[in-house]
């Protein structure tokens, strides 16, 4: 799957088939998230699976009016312990432990997408709930934060896409605040025909993607 179209085509899914995930694809999965970039390359995040529909009942639990999630195939737990990178930058360590485990659950809900899957990143939950379900013994999380549920599985529904946010309506330009600089990216961009293009650019395949791609540099040229 084209990488672009991957990142087009993710939609937060809460109604899963019922089908198993083979521990191949998972572990592609897995290797996915861990290729994320993280702060001083230091492995301070950790993933957590659960299948089991015991324990997933007991995660639903600790969310926050979200039943959905135990009827997914998997549930996966994003973790970290902050303790080395706090070591190593301070208070900012914190910070980088949350970037850390962002960068891995976005590579994986992409990174599931070659497999037919689709997910929810989901962060209403009592994390200390979370945390003794996935202890087995009482204490053992107690220094681990629990950054966010993934929820994973074939999705049996099909969300509609939601209103569109432009790109120039959340880039400045060298400075906060400034979006109409001397970038010609912006006029561009805003430029109602190339948004058009752009748009049905990614809802088509990536054959025709291609053909559109070819339209939008024509379009640009014409508005240099």
């Amino acid at each position: 799957m084209d990488i672009l179209e991957a990142i087009f085509g993710r939609r937060s899914i809460r109604k899963f088939k019922k089908s198993t995930i083979p521990y191949r694809v998972l572990f592609d999965i897995f290797e996915a998230g861990v290729s994320a970039p993280r702060a001083g390359n230091v492995p301070n995040t950790w993933m957590v699976l659960v299948e089991s529909d015991k324990l997933k009942t007991k995660l639903k639990d600790a969310c926050v009016d979200q039943d959905w999630i135990e009827n997914a195939p998997v549930i996966i737990a994003v973790c970290s312990n902050p303790k080395r990178l706090t070591q190593l930058y301070g208070a900012r360590g914190e910070i980088y432990a949350i970037q850390n485990s962002s960068a891995i659950i976005q590579n994986i809900l992409i990174a599931a997408q070659e497999y037919g899957l689709q997910g929810t990143w989901v962060g209403a939950f009592s994390e200390s709930e979370v945390r003794k379900v996935l202890s087995k013994k009482p204490g053992k999380m107690d220094k681990v934060n629990v950054h966010a549920l993934v929820a994973l599985g074939k999705p049996d529904e099909h969300p509609k896409k939601l209103p569109e946010i432009q790109a120039t309506d959340l880039v400045y330009y060298e400075a906060w605040g400034e979006s109409n600089k001397s970038s010609k990216m912006i006029p561009l961009a805003s430029n109602p025909k190339l948004q058009n293009t752009i748009r049905r650019a990614k809802q088509r395949s990536k054959k025709t993607r291609h053909k559109l791609i070819k339209k939008i540099g024509k379009t640009i040229k014409h508005f240099k």
